[in-house]
């Protein structure tokens, strides 16, 4: 009888599945235990990079479904990091949320390159490069080494991932304009931020 119930509990151990994770995209909507909506970018190994205006450091963060992921461990000018703690729960993977190619690497567009944006207002839009190593001053405080598109933003596109193909470009920080009147963004080259923070690129 013993080793009749030690085979039944096994056979149904074996019959249920494990929770599935779940995948965390560039572009994936967030929510702060402070309240705010952000969204995630592009995936680095074992962390998230949100737009510093998503909390201060010990911000929880939770992906859909309010779940958490970890805290806010530390805010740059330009980005901030998420350490992610409740591992099980997640899997991070290379794609772009409304976009069908993989990203494979954060190769630096030149300027007069093709960049595209995936944004929640705008959708997908392209532009181009226009300068490298701009400066720009924002109500909150002066930003360098910002790179400059054509690319047109509308409120609720901050943050959104900006990619060149396969290649991982940045995040829009801001920009000028709307996109009836031909606008431009800005965003810091992403390469940049993984130098900085020895970060490795999830690709595929």
């Amino acid at each position: 009888m013993r080793t009749l119930l030690i085979v039944l509990t096994l056979l149904v151990a074996t019959a249920t599945p494990a929770s599935a994770a779940t995948p965390l995209e560039a572009g994936t909507p967030l929510t702060t235990s402070t309240g705010l909506r952000c969204a995630n970018g592009f995936n680095v190994h074992g962390y998230l990079l949100i737009s510093p205006s998503c909390g201060s450091v010990g911000t929880t963060v939770r992906g859909p479904g309010g779940v958490e992921i970890g805290p806010v461990i530390a805010v740059r000018t330009t980005y901030a990091v998420v350490r992610i703690t409740n591992a099980l729960a997640w899997v991070q993977r290379p794609t772009v949320v409304g976009y069908s190619r993989t990203i494979t690497g954060a190769y630096e567009t030149p300027v007069g390159g093709q960049v595209c944006a995936v944004g929640r207002t705008t959708g997908m839009r392209c532009g181009t490069v226009v300068a490298k190593n701009v400066t720009v001053t924002y109500p909150t405080g002066t930003v360098y080494g910002l790179t400059r598109t054509s690319l047109c933003s509308e409120p609720g596109d901050q943050w959104s991932p900006i990619f060149t193909g396969t290649q991982a470009q940045g995040h829009v920080l801001g920009g000028s304009g709307n996109c009836s009147s031909g606008g431009s963004s800005f965003f810091y080259p992403l390469n940049r931020i993984l130098s900085a923070e020895g970060f490795r690129l999830v690709t595929g």
